[in-house]
């Protein structure tokens, strides 16, 4: 499995063959030869870098920039650290611009779509492309998108969409929703990157009014939410967040505000995961301020999603609220007003999710608790086999900090059965760390047979 990388920094070392220690050297050097003196080697400096906990000085970034060849006025233009991009790989840059900067048109979401699709599978990076104000520039933007409501107008083209083949393009993007319950993305990526670029192919070229192109640029949004979430999954983020946010343009671009906010539901999930929680509120509170009108399980999804990211903010209080909120909503929702994208939300979704947000503000007793709550709303684990065990895995660890040893294992095991046959990053990974985090109980005879069995 090829390695993913977290920030550029660390995709340019490895690229380089060199140690933390190493590339402070080589940067000291440069520093001096350009006249700004010496310069501390410390080697944390460079984990401080690469975790986004602090930023290179001004001075400092002229040097890296004079170290991999990169003009300084392109580094200053860019900002930290998206310029580092251009060292590792020239052509990302284009892609990436086309993704954040262009117009929000019809046009320009068929230029963002191609560039989204022409990195895909083959994009490695395991980090952001936008984030803070460049994160929250994009969701006011599609807000503006939005309040326009412009028209996809009559495009002429060489060939022509009927609704029938819609139909036919829309049901294939709601079985590849259905395989990912049970298959995970790594078998699915490729499949949906192929949907996803005959549906921009489409865009650019098929002959539709403004009904036909409404309906096409929603699926194509749907289709990038897609290819966002299994790329996520993957933990290819700069891929992921490129196929997000071209869905977000292409929603936009169809004026369906329902999936433009499922879009931002989904970025911000992946924005909390390996980016700042505040920047995920932001994400879904823009979302939220689009759907007043919006149906009672649309809101209840992203009350939702609002307590998950305010749980990541450590915002204990605020997220309960929300959490609150979605049930009510959703308590007042019929299977009338579900869209096909969010035929998962449930009752026991909101328990699950819950939980995971007590267990991420330290309250394991109350995790378990929510679990509990979970089953007994007849939460569907077979038909959502990646979920069950990301949720099982959680469930170990709630047993585990509350140091019930032999419960944490049992779950952990069910976890295992359930992952057996899955490719998914997610809840392997979460298994990991459970593992790590049980090696000191391995006297307990519960904990040697499951270390036994992850290896």
């Amino acid at each position: 499995m090829e390695t993913v990388y977290r920030h550029p920094l660390a995709a340019l070392r490895a690229g380089m063959g060199v140690s933390a220690a190493k590339y402070l050297q080589l940067l000291a050097a440069e520093h001096r030869s350009l006249g700004y003196g010496e310069m501390a080697v410390r080697r944390e400096k460079v984990a401080r870098w690469e975790s986004g906990v602090a930023a290179p000085t001004r001075a400092v970034q002229h040097a890296m920039a004079h170290l991999h060849g990169v003009p300084v006025d392109i580094a200053e233009g860019l900002g930290w650290p998206q310029w580092l991009s251009v060292a590792q790989d020239p052509s990302s840059v284009v892609h990436d611009h086309a993704v954040l900067h262009s117009p929000w048109t019809p046009a320009g979401t068929v230029d963002s779509t191609a560039a989204s699709a022409q990195g895909g599978s083959m994009d490695r990076r395991g980090f952001l492309i936008a984030s803070g104000s460049l994160l929250a520039s994009l969701g006011g933007e599609w807000s503006g998108a939005l309040d326009a409501d412009a028209s996809t107008g009559i495009h002429i083209g060489r060939r022509p969409l009927t609704p029938v083949l819609l139909d036919r393009l829309e049901q294939r993007l709601d079985d590849l929703r259905r395989l990912d319950d049970t298959l995970g993305g790594g078998e699915l990526r490729q499949l949906a990157a192929a949907e996803f670029t005959l549906l921009g192919h489409l865009a650019d070229e098929a002959v539709y009014d403004d009904v036909v192109g409404r309906r096409l640029f929603s699926a194509l949004a749907e289709a990038g939410r897609i290819c966002g979430w299994l790329h996520f999954d993957a933990g290819q983020h700069a891929a992921a967040q490129s196929y997000y946010i071209s869905a977000l343009r292409a929603s936009a671009t169809a004026g369906d505000t329902d999936t433009g906010a499922n879009v931002l539901a989904f970025m911000a999930i992946q924005t909390y995961s390996v980016g700042d929680p505040q920047d995920a509120v932001n994400l879904v509170r823009t979302a939220q301020a689009q759907t007043a009108r919006s149906s009672p399980t649309v809101r209840a999804m992203l009350h939702m999603r609002a307590g998950r990211a305010l749980s990541k903010a450590g915002q204990r209080k605020a997220c309960a609220r929300e959490l609150d909120a979605a049930r009510t909503a959703l308590d007042s929702a019929s299977s009338d007003d579900v869209p096909p994208w969010a035929y998962w939300m449930s009752a026991g979704e909101i328990e699950m999710i819950a939980a995971s947000s007590a267990l991420e503000l330290d309250d394991p007793q109350k995790a378990l608790d929510y679990f509990a709550a979970a089953r007994d709303s007849a939460y569907a684990a077979d038909g959502y086999v990646r979920d069950n065990a990301l949720y099982l895995v959680r469930s170990a660890d709630a047993h585990l900090r509350l140091g019930d040893v032999d419960a944490a294992c049992a779950a952990a095991g069910e976890a295992l059965d359930q992952l057996d046959g899955l490719d998914s990053a997610r809840p392997t990974g979460a298994l990991d760390d459970f593992t790590r985090a049980l090696r000191p109980y391995r006297s307990a005879r519960a904990a040697t047979d499951l270390l036994a069995r992850t290896g």
